[in-house]
């Protein structure tokens, strides 16, 4: 399969999909407060470890509030196979993503500040939620170390430097969970990825992707548009409107 054909179901499944998705990604982070600035380190995260309770990311290079330089390069070129841009829609690196996954590891969903955590640790069912002793950040920041050194091993490359089809054979790995990841099984690093790949593709604005709307405008998602009675002619037949996001 060549790999046009491969962007076009990725994309073709993103949109199958992206109404149910928004609206439940802009459900749950409507329950959080608008992320705001980090507060001064005390005590800080030295840069390169996960947060533990209590502690505060250290902010990260180029803007960023957790992730670590190599970490970004690493998750921009996962991104940018997972929604590559076409003609359909935006590419998820143009979008945000990236933004929008270090402010959710840099605040309560990546420190897993309101989820049970407590043990013990025992294997679980798919359908039995998160089951890892470690918090979000931490599998990020252990994962991608680990992707890096397995490909460094596999190919003599960091993930990022590997050709396009290379890194969509890596993802697949993945996704089987057949990557060593340090103990991470690597099919739980990668859904974990998706989802957050997914949320901050179609998420609001405010949480630092889906860039001026575009995603909404693909799907024709009103966002948080109180009065949808305009949207409907006399026809009956829906129209184009514009979205508007919470922080519009």
């Amino acid at each position: 399969m060549s790999e046009p054909d491969i962007n076009l179901q990725r994309r073709q499944f993103l949109v199958a999909g992206a109404a149910a998705t928004a609206l439940v990604a802009d459900a749950a982070l409507a329950q959080s407060p608008a992320p705001q600035p980090s507060p001064a380190p005390a005590p800080a995260v030295p840069q390169g470890q996960a947060p533990k309770p209590g502690q505060v990311p250290a902010p990260g290079v180029q803007g960023y509030r957790f992730l670590s330089n190599a970490e970004v390069e690493t998750i921009t070129a996962m991104v940018d196979r997972l929604i590559p841009a076409d003609a359909t829609g935006p590419g998820g690196v143009e979008s945000g993503v990236v933004v929008f996954i270090d402010r959710e590891l840099g605040g309560q969903f990546g420190a897993a500040s309101r989820w049970y955590m407590q043990g013990p640790w025992l294997e679980g069912t798919p359908t039995q939620g998160w089951q890892l002793g470690l918090v979000p950040a931490q599998v990020y920041r252990t994962g991608l170390l680990a992707l890096d050194r397995y490909c460094l091993g596999a190919n003599g490359k960091r993930f990022n430097e590997l050709a396009p089809a290379d890194q969509d054979h890596v993802l697949t790995l993945l996704e089987g969970g057949k990557v060593d990841l340090g103990g991470i099984p690597s099919n739980v690093f990668f859904q974990l990825l998706w989802q957050n790949v997914v949320e901050g593709y179609l998420a609001d604005p405010l949480y630092g992707g889906n860039r001026d709307m575009a995603a909404w405008r693909m799907i024709n998602f009103p966002g948080a548009n109180p009065v949808l009675t305009a949207a409907v002619d006399l026809n009956g037949e829906l129209y184009q409107i514009e979205p508007i996001a919470i922080g519009a």
